[in-house]
């Protein structure tokens, strides 16, 4: 296995606390399959049994519903070390409520289920722990995204997101696109740029493309908090 590899993989959540050398060994127990999708390729669709977890060594994976009217939602945005698929793995019906699409040229690394329950030893195990963490820190990010959506203000949303992208210092990028982003809050993308144009005239942020610097945070909390 490619250096590289190695290394994303040693910076996925389900191999915390695992070297280079046992994660490939690891792999290579429980036959795990890499797997390279072009731009646009679908990993699984909506409806498809999803007995595998993965993790995206490289490229962007995205998923997505559309809608009856046809608007798409993007529920997800997968960037290489990455784990996807994990949830729907442990649930009884198994039955994915999106499609998963390669938002650009990805390769992946595929674990079934079956390997990582059947496997024995300690690092499997670990692995076993680290899946229930990332499952518990996955619930937490959709409490998270349920708030965003929750206001009926677009500013509010909008405020919502960014305070919580900028837990580790007034300047970050999303990792997403605008349209993404809109998707993400639920809102349409000419009205997202409108407001945040309104929102950088107002003095409360700058932005270039997805990398934003908050510039008045007290304002922007009051904006999080319609009902303070």
């Amino acid at each position: 296995m490619e250096r590289e590899i190695l290394e994303t993989l040693g910076q996925c959540s389900l191999f915390q606390g695992m070297a280079s050398p046992e994660i490939e060994t690891l792999c290579g127990e429980l036959c795990a399959v890499r797997q390279r999708l072009s731009r646009g390729e679908r990993l699984w669709l909506k409806g498809d049994a999803v007995r595998r977890c993965g993790v995206v060594l490289s490229g962007r994976l995205r998923a997505e519903e559309v809608s009856g009217s046809g608007r798409r939602h993007v529920a997800a945005l997968h960037g290489p070390g990455a784990v996807f698929g994990d949830v729907l793995m442990v649930t009884r019906a198994g039955h994915s409520p999106v499609d998963l699409i390669a938002a650009e040229a990805a390769e992946v690394l595929l674990l079934s289920y079956e390997s990582i329950m059947a496997g024995s030893g300690r690092d499997v195990a670990l692995l076993r722990e680290n899946l229930l963490d990332e499952l518990a820190e996955k619930y937490w990010l959709l409490r998270r995204r349920l708030r965003y959506m929750a206001p009926r203000s677009l500013r509010a949303r909008v405020a919502r997101r960014l305070l919580d992208a900028a837990a580790r210092g007034n300047t970050f990028s999303l990792g997403c696109t605008r349209e993404e982003l809109a998707d993400q809050l639920g809102v349409n993308r000419s009205a997202l740029s409108r407001e945040l144009s309104r929102m950088r005239q107002e003095g409360l942020l700058d932005f270039y493309r997805d990398s934003f610097r908050l510039l008045d945070r007290p304002a922007l909390e009051e904006a999080a908090d319609p009902l303070a």
